[in-house]
């Protein structure tokens, strides 16, 4: 499996995040307008390369929930109709900040970690002082501590276990939206999505620039990690840092794919033998959810 070819624009300066192009009949990749909930987006509206697209208020990938404000949590469960929530997170991550389910009575909710984060040395806990903390780690090599998470997420026990679960669960989830996603949206519920689209048939260009479209709606959120870095005399030299840890890079989904090349030879191999996702399965999912 070759590495596509994206519709991404980088910036002039090494390391700088990468916008994606606009992709035509995806409005604002699919972006919902919520209070607190940054990076919460309807795959609906993305077209399959065969002509058709996800229906929209069915595939849901975001950010965590835990800030969630009562008007988001109405928005999601009465308008978006979200009836299932995936949480791929570790437990020390539900456990310091858990999903509202008490205000979301009618929802199912699943645990599906992943990675366990803190075998890489990673504890994304998601308190502003632990974000900063975390990042006085990555001072060496901060791109490559992340590109490390994701063979790891494809490849290991427990991220396999988890994404097989996952798409089984949108397998038989008949009517509502399923929504899933990590901490902040980009890397564990990104693949997650990549999976997803992929299994759907949507283009590769497209399934990077949708990964990349985090880049867009974590801006305001990582503007306020650097000024309070910058008030704790951390200094600049965080800069990188915060860019590996909060951005989308094609070169980690990259990584990803090259990963499942080498150990499965394709993408379709890793989800018939990896995932237990053969044809069959992607053909029935493609009938719940494209129009």
């Amino acid at each position: 499996m070759s590495t596509p070819e994206t519709t991404a624009i980088k910036t002039p300066h090494e390391g700088a995040p990468e916008t994606p192009q606009p992709i035509d009949g995806f409005v604002d990749f699919g972006h919902l307008s919520l209070d607190h909930l940054h990076n919460t987006r309807d795959l609906g509206g993305l077209k399959t390369q065969d002509g058709r697209h996800i229906q929209m208020n069915r595939l849901i990938r975001s950010s965590a929930l835990h800030a969630a404000t009562e008007q988001d949590i109405f928005k999601l469960t009465d308008e978006v109709g979200v009836a299932r929530v995936v949480d791929f997170r570790t437990d020390a991550e539900r456990n310091h900040h858990p999903d509202p389910t008490d205000k979301m009575d009618s929802v199912t909710f699943y645990d599906l970690p992943v990675i366990q984060m803190a075998a890489l040395g990673i504890t994304r806990e998601n308190t502003l002082s632990q974000d900063i903390a975390v990042l006085e780690q990555y001072k060496d090599d901060p791109f490559a501590i992340i590109s490390k998470i994701y063979p790891i997420a494809v490849l290991g026990d427990d991220g396999k276990r988890a994404y097989a679960n996952f798409l089984d669960i949108l397998l038989n989830a008949e009517e509502g939206a399923t929504l899933w996603h990590c901490t902040e949206g980009k890397d564990r519920a990104g693949l997650g999505a990549v999976l997803v689209e992929y299994a759907l048939g949507v283009s590769k260009a497209d399934i990077y620039a949708d990964y990349l479209a985090t880049n867009i709606f974590v801006r305001t959120r990582i503007d306020k990690i650097a000024d309070a870095a910058s008030k704790h005399h951390i200094g600049m030299h965080l800069d990188a840092d915060i860019d590996a840890l909060y951005y989308a890079y094609t070169s980690y989904l990259d990584g990803a794919f090259a990963a499942i090349e080498q150990e499965y030879g394709s993408l379709d191999t890793y989800l018939t033998e990896a995932l237990h996702f053969g044809e069959g399965k992607r053909e029935k999912l493609q009938e719940l959810y494209l129009v």
